[in-house]
């Protein structure tokens, strides 16, 4: 049986050619058309003499460079005019806990806990809490009892969960493995690889090996080599996905900003400074014990740092996956420390990266230069399913020491079964299963393992 194991390890970094990718506002024209999803609501002015407030609350019918899409606005306090032309993309993204809100709510997603069937209410209790994290609006004041209990009840969600959501960026430009090449690399909202054509390049320095290249369908474009200088602008065009949480602004700074509600293709540009390091790592260690791998790193300064996202990926491919995210220091000329536990990973050998946000949405990578390995668990084991209590998913974590069949069952208060889980042969390793109970009374339930003569069985309660 193979053993845990205990794996550490520590990299300097050395650079000597770098890929610094951020956007360049003002590519697209937006048009503002109409109103679409929302009502009228009533409820308590936030600023001074706090008035009551009445308005329209909801999505908006807008159209970039022709596509349509529809908009909320995160500015409560100056006017949306239809028929507006003077919309135009921006390189900002709305706050974390907005962009939660437009990740997992109305009208990027149609089907959802909590939902309303109103498509109108619901999409003005979204707008309301957006307004609550924009404009410090208090939804609680809203006249509307039905929109009320909605707005309070999504506030509450992206206040737990929303903390740390940072955007997607769907299109960059990345340093390659050869120092003296970039590639580019486009996704789509969720952070999937897209494959896109007739991509634009340019450098202001010295000379590139290509001015037009295509991304494939791991979003990924060949190497374009640099040569004959250090330094220099790189710029890319293209007609590019944007995410939800991208602002619009109006050209004439006096309308109401806007965010994307959901994903639009427009014209895009980003730059990327060669040669720049917007903050300058000077460890990253990782080590594994058990289904954990822990990673730490040190920054010796750090310049407009949001925070770092932590990407893994399997040792024999090259598709990355967001796994946490890790808070900056903002501007320091002073060491900072940082760690972040990658837990319950099943056997396998991995390799992690550091993707580095700036508060714009510029980012860059720092490679763990050496794949980590998770073992074989010594034991079987289940563990307690998290969250519990549950409404309506939870997740059970359960490991398994010798290669065989499992067995994972759900039973009620009265014995019966109710889900299958498991029901196959597994390797050893660490393993997760997800059981949903949306179609089940609230109560207590229970879930057996079974597996080579193994038994324990373990309780979780689910409240609707």
């Amino acid at each position: 049986m193979k053993k845990q194991i205990i794996v550490c390890i520590l990299m300097l970094f050395i650079f000597t050619k770098s890929s610094y990718s951020q956007c360049l506002g003002g590519n697209s024209a937006v048009s503002v058309i109409s109103f679409a999803n929302g009502q009228n609501i009533t409820f308590t002015n936030p600023l001074p003499p706090n008035n009551p407030y009445s308005g329209y609350s909801g999505t908006v019918n807008s159209v970039m460079d022709g596509n349509p899409m529809p908009v909320y606005c995160i500015d409560l306090h100056r006017n949306v005019t239809l028929g507006d032309n003077t919309y135009t993309d921006t390189c900002a993204f709305v706050t974390n806990k907005i962009q939660w809100i437009l990740n997992n709510y109305f009208p990027y997603k149609t089907s959802y806990a909590g939902k309303l069937a109103d498509n109108n209410q619901e999409a003005a209790a979204v707008q309301a809490a957006i307004w609550r994290f924009s404009n410090l609006v208090d939804v609680s004041t809203i006249t509307d009892a039905t929109i009320n209990a909605r707005a309070l009840s999504i506030v509450a969600d992206a206040n737990l969960n929303g903390t740390a959501t940072p955007p997607v960026v769907t299109f960059s430009i990345e340093a390659s493995g050869d120092p003296d090449a970039f590639y580019v690399k486009t996704l789509d909202q969720n952070g999937d690889p897209i494959a896109i054509s007739n991509i634009l390049l340019s450098i202001t320095d010295g000379s590139i090996s290509e001015d037009t290249v295509n991304t494939n369908a791991s979003g990924i474009s060949p190497d374009v080599i640099v040569s004959g200088t250090n330094t220099g602008l790189i710029f890319a065009t293209a007609t590019m996905l944007y995410s939800q949480g991208r602002i619009l602004h109006s050209t004439t700074q006096t309308r109401q900003s806007l965010s994307i509600a959901y994903p639009v293709f427009g014209k895009m540009t980003v730059t990327s400074d060669w040669g720049a390091l917007p903050v300058e790592l000077s460890s990253f260690s990782a080590f594994s014990n058990g289904s954990e791998v822990n990673l730490n790193w040190s920054t010796a300064s750090e310049s407009n740092n949001s925070g770092f996202a932590i990407e893994r990926s399997v040792s024999t491919g090259n598709q990355w996956s967001r796994v946490g995210f890790v808070s900056g220091n903002g501007n320091s000329s002073v060491t900072n420390n940082y760690s972040f536990s990658d837990r319950n990973i099943s056997t396998g050998k991995y390799n992690y990266r550091l993707k580095q946000i700036d508060f714009n949405g510029n980012f860059e990578y720092f490679n763990l230069n050496s794949e980590i390995e998770v073992g074989s668990p010594s034991k079987f084991e289940l563990s307690q399913n998290y969250p519990n209590p549950f409404n309506p998913s939870t997740k059970i974590n359960y490991s398994i020491a010798n290669e065989g069949f499992v067995s994972i069952k759900v039973f009620d208060n009265l014995g019966r079964e109710v889900a299958t889980l498991v029901n196959e042969s597994k390797t050893a390793g660490f393993y997760t299963a997800d059981f949903n109970g949306l179609n089940l009374n609230s109560g207590m339930y229970f879930y057996r393992l079974e597996s080579n003569g193994f038994t324990k069985v373990m309780k979780m309660s689910l409240i609707k």
